[in-house]
């Protein structure tokens, strides 16, 4: 009966007007850290592919919530890749044991570990707060299509892959040499420009985020 009786006086309220209130729009900048504005932020010439990206689940929250202009770390890939592969497979994949590093216990690191796509960098350790560059997350990415072809036997980087064509080939590391050339050559990872592959630069949030929806488009 209590309730009838508030739930009436309630509509009372309102048609009279009694309970008229006024709300006031705030922006962004009067709730949020600058901090966290920033970053949110995204470059015009990435932000298509990212909210395409984000839509399609393919942004997870990252550790330490990164800037998308901000260098990856290691550690942040491994959740990048890790959720795309699990998102194509529509299933959880298999976990490392949690002895596996002494400097991460991160649950999306022993995955990748464990499915093969990520590796330490000795004596126990995965540098899980290092920033990682284009031919390691060439390396990675292309680890993981081997994985997803194992899985499903779709072979997702079907082109032979080369990096005669580019000019810089010789800072490529020879370990890195053919996940390089299989990305170019699959419309993945494309060089800097026409002749350069840019092995050693630092790779962006943003930048994997979008190595990550090409991949996706090819499943």
């Amino acid at each position: 009966m209590k309730k009838i009786i508030s739930f009436v006086l309630m509509c009372c309220l309102l048609c009279t007007g009694a309970m008229a209130v006024d709300f006031e729009i705030l922006d962004k900048e009067d709730i949020f850290a600058p901090e966290i504005i920033e970053n949110e932020k995204v470059s015009s010439w990435a932000k298509e592919e990212v909210d395409l990206a984000t839509v399609l689940g393919l942004v997870p929250p990252l550790t330490d919530h990164p800037a998308f202009t901000g260098s990856i770390t290691r550690e942040q890939f491994a959740e990048l890749i890790v959720n795309l592969v699990e998102k194509v497979l529509g299933k959880q994949i298999d976990t490392a044991s949690s002895d596996t590093f002494t400097d991460s216990a991160n649950v999306a690191v022993l995955k990748a570990y464990e499915a093969g796509i990520i590796t330490g960098v000795g004596e126990g350790k995965f540098a899980p707060k290092n920033t990682t560059n284009r031919e390691q997350i060439a390396t990675m990415i292309y680890r993981a299509t081997q994985y997803l072809a194992e899985q499903t036997g779709e072979n997702l980087t079907p082109n032979a892959g080369s990096i005669e064509g580019f000019t810089d080939k010789a800072s490529i590391s020879s370990w890195a040499a053919e996940g390089v050339g299989k990305l170019a050559a699959n419309d993945i990872m494309k060089g800097t420009s026409a002749t350069t592959a840019s092995p050693q630069d630092a790779c962006t949030v943003e930048q994997s985020i979008l190595l990550i929806y090409r991949v996706y488009q090819k499943a």
